[in-house]
């Protein structure tokens, strides 16, 4: 396991983060995406001896590697400063709220390095592997969604999760193909995608497939609104929310739930007060240095803000 440890997935916009989610060396920290843990050991190096960190992932994978990662910290029992939860970040503010009002919430989006490159997962339509492309073993692969769902709604869920302008033609070739034999392999459903898209386009169009179905499987759009809502009841006030998206789905989400609640607006029966304060205007972007030395990172934006009220 220790050679295993080298390497897992590197956090991106590390330094960023922990100056702005960092505020109270003894407060309350969630890292709703913890996956190998690169954020959550510099927030653990930032922690005094009273500071708390809870770590969430979905993917037990990420869960025991982190086991392993954090293995001293968590040896110290009741005096450790980190908690693990094999859960969804939407479910962090329900799970640890009775632990007190949290300091800082930070959610690193989108899949990690490790299940992107681990074929048995099919994340990724450049690794031979089974149409699975689920966070946990829970719940529709997907397999049985390409295989099942209408022309139609292939055609919908490609163009609404993945802004495919190729979705009817795909979902088209989808359709044909599985009535002479299911699609069970990533490779199958790239095939698919090659036979119709224009050579020029055809690596981004297979991005937006497999983005599309996989965004489709988790339901990762309205599990990201349902988490930002919750963070509201339990984020301390001067407490603060980071959140790092890498397409432009979940970043309009993000940016229009910051915008939504740092806004004073008027209604007839009152007036609703302002909840956070915008720490980021515009976006942080990872700089040339940190694209050059993972290109992974080149989609990311960081966007942030403080409880006020």
């Amino acid at each position: 396991m220790a050679s295993e440890l080298e390497y897992y997935h590197t956090p991106v916009l590390l330094k960023e983060v922990i100056e702005l989610l960092i505020t109270d060396k003894n407060g309350i920290y969630v890292d709703g995406t913890i996956g190998g843990g690169g954020h959550s050991e510099k927030i653990l190096e930032a922690l005094g001896e009273k500071g708390k960190l809870y770590g969430f992932d979905k993917d037990i994978e990420a869960i025991e590697y982190c086991k392993e990662k954090f293995k001293i910290e968590l040896e110290k029992g009741g005096n450790s400063r980190l908690e693990l939860f094999n859960e969804c970040f939407s479910k962090a503010c329900s799970i640890t709220r009775h632990r007190g009002e949290w300091t800082g919430f930070l959610l690193d989006l989108g899949v990690s390095s490790r299940q992107l490159d681990e074929s048995r997962r099919g994340f990724s339509y450049r690794r031979v592997g089974p149409l699975d492309l689920r966070f946990s073993p829970h719940g529709t692969k997907a397999e049985d969604l390409i295989n099942a769902a209408s022309e139609e709604d292939l055609a919908a869920l490609l163009r609404k999760y993945g802004e495919e302008p190729f979705a009817k033609k795909i979902a088209n070739a989808i359709v044909r193909q599985r009535k002479l034999t299911p699609i069970k392999t990533t490779v199958d459903l790239a095939k698919i995608v090659e036979g119709v898209v224009p050579r020029r386009i055809l690596t981004k169009s297979l991005s937006r497939v497999f983005q599309a179905i996989r965004i489709a499987i988790n339901d990762e759009l309205n599990v990201l609104e349902k988490a930002l809502q919750s963070t509201l009841a339990c984020l301390a006030k001067g407490g603060r929310i980071v959140v790092i998206s890498y397409h432009s789905l979940e970043d309009r989400i993000v940016k229009n739930f910051l915008r939504n609640n740092s806004m004073q607006r008027n209604r007839k029966e009152a007036t609703i007060v302002p909840k956070l304060k915008i720490l980021t205007p515009k976006p942080i972007m990872p700089c040339e240095e940190e694209i050059k030395s993972n290109p992974r990172s080149r989609s990311a934006k960081l966007r942030a803000a403080e409880r006020i009220a």
